[in-house]
């Protein structure tokens, strides 16, 4: 077993673990959880030898092998399938000698490469791959493709996959749903409980955790706190350590008659829909951490709304392309008052563009949405973190909205968001994501939308945020509309769901249980079918008109591509040229007074060239997810 001893851990001057203990069994699933900053990942690191142990012991049997996600790909030319199978190092190493052994026609040689081929059992690990590569959400047209031609979020896939691949007895893996979709979540929580190996797992997504592991090890105060049975457990034996804590008590009271009187309100309308008795349940089990929701730091609500129109806004014949291509056609929707909306579909589906037509940052192409008179909206997407002003504090970014508060009530809300009265007056630009996070949802909170729409907004999220998050939205009386794959978050607070797939949008009548059970049924369907070569294809014929598709393909996308790296050299420029105004307001003879107009130069300066780089990062991000759809597109009309 791996067994760590006594350790003592520091990131720099801070110290992240003191005499900590965990030993981790020969195929035992454990989820590692905590507050962001207390060290899991550079754990991690640790186990791979990347960062030295301050005291104490790391035993790892010597012939365990330790898995891990890659940090940077290093070979963009390999083809995806490649890369995946190459995870297997025998399997590459086997292959390597039969290229060696090819090129200098050695033909003993080659048969010795081919017996240890199939001494591994290497000729399934091409279709082993391939079954990864389609549960991951790519298509048999990815499999030639180069690993430079996928965006960053697709290149995190093919790493995670790649990392399946390996033959480990042990696989470290970090937030491994981020960048996925709630239906691949659902493929690798069924792949997950497969493997043989052990697996220590960090996240933050207690339904990911509920079903893939066995065993929690929290780190709280510098230690590590093994708790046995899966998340829903942990919950239930922490909670029964909290309510030993008198100082919780009353708080945990209060919590726990808010929780019921909210279960009895929702009962009433859940009566009437079928496909809402699910969520029901989950708050009824909510009932039984109200101790640990009670001692959460982050205690934050939305005010209740002062005017909702009925309907809220309505979707018409709308249709939107880029250049050409479609994403969205002839969509009718109606969003009523107190609507809660769980928005469903595979990424590249269409569903980040729907939100855009929704809150205008898109024009449609055709069709018309309409927006009720009274209509205020908080919307939360991961670009809009870079829209924040990383030069001011938390404080400054309350002070400027509409009707700010006084400095006293700022400092006190944004204490309820966790924020210290020295974090309230830092400048944000060395702030982690979550908390870049939790100060954009605390300024959608303060301006008191009545309908909240919500992008992946849990990616940089601890778990005691994303608890905060799920209390506030479903204490929540306005309308919602949520992308998540947090499948907790999304049953928690979701009454139905709206469907994206295929450039339609419609109405998926069942809860969310039911709509995984259909996507991973089609999946499983996929990927039996699909064969590494068309029928009645040779392999090389088949290969020729796979590239010739390709070709046709790349032709269309190439103005895309063009642009975005137009736009990355702009950005390198102005990266370079920030870097430098940075290193000059560090001298500090340049605030005494005989300085002022280079001061003044240098401030005005700087400003420019963040507005710069502020409008061309939105340029990018506008430009990949065009690139991103259209490769969808390209990709359906090559399966």
């Amino acid at each position: 077993m791996l067994s760590l001893q006594n350790l003592s851990i520091r990131a720099g001057t801070k110290l992240l673990f003191q005499g900590a203990t965990l030993n981790v069994h020969p195929g035992q699933k454990i989820g590692l959880i905590g507050q962001n900053g207390t060290g899991k990942t550079t754990l991690f690191k640790t186990l791979l030898g990347e960062h030295s142990v301050d005291e104490g012991h790391v035993a790892i049997p010597t012939n365990w092998l330790i898995g891990s996600v890659e940090q940077e790909v290093k070979e963009l030319d390999l083809n995806a399938l490649d890369y995946v199978c190459f995870g297997d190092t025998k399997y590459a190493e086997a292959q390597k000698q039969v290229a060696a052994s090819e090129a200098t026609e050695d033909h003993d040689a080659l048969v010795q490469a081919y017996d240890l081929l199939d001494k591994i059992d290497g000729f399934a690990v091409p279709n082993n791959a391939r079954q990864l590569l389609y549960g991951l959400g790519f298509s048999e047209a990815d499999f030639e493709k180069k690993i430079s031609e996928f965006s960053g979020g697709w290149q995190v896939r093919l790493k995670l996959a790649r990392a399946l691949m390996q033959r480990s007895d042990l696989l470290l893996l970090d937030e491994p749903t981020n960048h996925l979709d709630i239906e691949a979540v659902a493929w690798l929580i069924q792949w997950l409980k497969s493997y043989q190996g052990a697996i220590l797992i960090i996240s933050h997504d207690r339904d990911f955790l509920d079903q893939v592991v066995q065993g929690i090890a929290h780190i709280h105060q510098q230690k590590i706190d093994f708790y046995s049975g899966n998340f829903a457990s942990f919950e239930r034996q922490r909670n029964e350590q909290l309510m030993q804590q008198q100082a919780l008590h009353d708080k945990q009271k209060q919590q726990m008659q808010h929780l019921k009187s909210f279960i009895e309100r929702f009962k009433a309308k859940a009566s009437k829909a079928k496909q809402a008795q699910s969520r029901v349940k989950a708050l009824e089990r909510m009932e039984e951490v109200a101790a640990v929701q009670a001692s959460n730091p982050f205690t934050f609500k939305f005010s209740p709304p002062q005017h909702q129109p009925d309907p809220m806004l309505s979707l018409n014949h709308v249709g939107f392309s880029y250049a050409q291509n479609t994403i969205l056609k002839e969509v009718d929707l109606v969003l009523r008052a107190g609507d809660r909306i769980g928005l469903v579909g595979v990424n590249g589906s269409g569903k980040s563009t729907l939100i855009k037509l929704l809150v205008g940052d898109l024009p449609p192409e055709s069709g018309k949405v309409k927006i009720s008179r009274g209509v205020k909206f908080g919307y939360f997407a991961q670009h809009q973190l870079e829209s924040l002003i990383y030069e001011k504090s938390p404080l400054q970014h309350l002070l400027m909205l509409p009707d700010p508060p006084s400095d006293q009530e700022a400092r006190n809300f944004l204490g309820s968001f966790g924020f210290s009265n020295e974090q309230c007056l830092d400048s944000i630009k060395h702030f982690s994501g979550g908390e870049k996070a939790r100060l954009a949802l605390a300024i959608i909170v303060y301006q008191k939308p009545n309908l909240i729409i919500l992008d992946e907004p849990t990616n940089h999220l601890d778990m005691d945020t994303r608890d905060a998050l799920d209390m506030a939205l479903q204490d929540f009386d306005g309308a919602l509309i949520i992308v998540t794959h947090d499948k907790h978050l999304l049953a928690s607070i979701a009454d139905q769901y709206w469907w994206v797939h295929q450039g339609k949008v419609s109405h998926f009548m069942g809860d969310l249980d039911a709509y995984l059970q259909m996507r991973l049924k089609t999946l499983k369907e996929q990927a039996s079918a699909a064969k590494p070569q068309k029928q009645g294809q040779t392999k090389k014929q088949s290969r020729q008109a796979s590239a010739q598709q390709r070709k046709q393909a790349e032709v269309r996308l190439k103005p895309i591509k063009q642009a975005i790296k137009k736009i990355d050299k702009e950005l390198e420029t102005l990266q370079t040229q920030q870097a430098k105004l940075h290193t000059m307001m560090e001298d500090n003879t340049l605030y005494e007074a005989n300085n002022k107009e280079k001061l003044a130069k240098c401030l005005k300066e700087q400003a420019v060239c963040e507005q710069a780089i502020e409008t061309y990062e939105m340029e990018w991000l506008e430009l990949q997810e065009q690139l991103e759809a259209e490769e969808a597109l390209v990709e359906a009309s090559l399966s």
